[in-house]
């Protein structure tokens, strides 16, 4: 279903001008008539405060560096993020009172993202934006976080919601210590109470056998210690059970907003070349030769603006795309990760992807590497396509970790839709990472926590 809605959607763009495309095809059409003399009322109420729409259409144009484009040029003319930006600016440009924006840094590159942060501050009217880059929720003044506990607001910007977060888990942390403490003291309390107990009973056995007091006196007396030590235990039966839950309740809260870890797999090696690359012409961006040796212990950032070329240099290093000139010498097995994780079988479990790649893993091994991915029990027969981003994420990632001894991983735009605490998995995995690997991100915070040891720049 998703390839034929694919394919529709490439189809309609392949129809669409770049006015229709970007929803002002009616302005431009009322703007047209207007010219022609062939107006209505309705045109000159339409474009009452567009009248220079054409010219600031012209404007975004030229600083997005496309010279001889006009609105009625078709939108596949322009890259996916060009098109993007100038979706974003249309939105912008017309006099909403609120905008719903999701994911719009999704395409873009760094001087897009510049662009619209600067959009979204000068903007006056209000925004919900919903999106997983740090840089925009920086300049937000409150964040609302859906989750199974329900949604909870955050004042202030990512900063302010880190900081009001590690409050709460370590305020759920104390109640839990404290749950704990409490369970503990409950527990010496009725093992004292048992001693006493005990002791009245040994007390009561040897006045029987003196015969110092009648059998009804010490029947009598028996009844109410048994009676009373009925009753506490039950009392301390309740409590327990109360503390109990409560601190079920703590774990699973704690479960849902404490960030959680995952490890890829480490093995030792040896510093060598993995890819050396000797003058190489790429088939689609950059015209300029490429002369490049990536060791395989290296953590290297390859950015970029958007056309060229970053997908298509990790691509022609796949071989997936040719070379128009020079030499690719691959000294490694290398592995390519898309924004998707497409090397994931979505027709196949999590478990039958983990064992049709990593072959030499037996199937309680397997299922234990799943275990401590938070893939318990049932979990590891789930079919790949009900997983969510993050969940592809880290199988993606626990594969190729494990799919050789030595590996060169080519991560393009890995982080591009993935939640909050997926990308600090990720980034916080990638960092503890022993290997090499070359990625492709807009996201400098997401860069900088991974730790990158070299920047190439196309």
């Amino acid at each position: 279903m998703g390839i034929y809605k694919q394919v529709d959607d490439i189809k309609r763009l392949n129809t669409l001008t770049l006015a229709e495309s970007i929803g002002l095809d009616h302005y431009f059409n009322a703007l047209q008539a207007i010219n022609e003399g062939q107006f209505t009322e309705h045109d000159l109420a339409f474009v009452d405060g567009y009248w220079d729409l054409e010219q600031r259409f012209n404007s975004v144009l030229n600083k997005l560096g496309l010279k001889n484009i006009t609105a009625t040029a078709r939108a596949n003319s322009l890259s996916g993020g060009q098109l993007s930006q100038l979706k974003l600016w249309a939105l912008f440009t017309l006099n909403h009172d609120i905008l719903i924006l999701d994911e719009p840094s999704n395409h873009l590159d760094n001087q897009g993202k510049a662009w619209l942060k600067n959009q979204i501050e000068s903007y006056p009217g209000q925004i919900l934006l919903i999106s997983h880059d740090r840089e925009l929720l920086e300049i937000v003044d409150e964040i609302w976080e859906l989750s199974s506990l329900g949604l909870a607001v955050y004042g202030g910007n990512f900063t302010d919601y880190i900081r009001q977060k590690q409050l709460h888990v370590t305020a759920l942390e104390n109640k839990l210590n404290a749950a704990t403490k409490q369970q503990s003291k409950l527990e010496a309390q009725q093992q004292v109470n048992k001693q006493k107990a005990e002791k009245r009973a040994n007390k009561g056995t040897k006045l029987q056998k003196s015969g110092s007091q009648p059998k009804v006196l010490q029947d009598a007396k028996k009844d109410r210690a048994s009676a009373n030590q009925s009753s506490q235990s039950k009392n301390a039966a309740k409590r327990e059970a109360q503390i109990t839950k409560n601190k079920q309740v703590l774990i699973s809260q704690l479960e849902q907003i404490k960030p959680q870890q995952f490890f890829l797999n480490q093995t030792e090696f040896k510093r060598q070349k993995a890819v050396t690359l000797e003058s190489i012409v790429l088939q689609y961006g950059t015209n300029t030769p490429l002369n490049l040796s990536l060791y395989n212990d290296e953590k290297i950032h390859l950015s970029g603006a958007n056309g060229t070329g970053k997908s298509t240099l990790l691509k022609t290093m796949m071989a997936i795309l040719p070379v128009r000139a020079g030499q690719i010498y691959v000294n490694q097995p290398l592995y390519y990760l898309d924004q998707h994780f497409s090397l994931i079988n979505n027709d196949l479990t999590l478990l039958d992807n983990l064992m049709f790649y990593c072959r030499e893993l037996t199937h309680n091994t397997a299922r234990t590497l799943l275990a401590s991915l938070n893939f318990r029990k049932d979990d590891v027969y789930k079919q790949a396509a009900q997983l969510s981003g993050g969940e592809k994420m880290k199988l993606a990632m626990c594969i190729v970790s494990h799919i050789e001894k030595h590996v060169f991983l080519l991560l393009d735009e890995p982080d591009n839709h993935l939640d909050l605490e997926s990308k600090q998995l990720l980034a916080d995995a990638l960092h503890a990472f022993n290997r090499g690997f070359i990625i492709v991100s807009h996201d400098q915070h997401f860069i900088e926590e991974i730790g990158c040891h070299k920047k190439i720049a196309l």
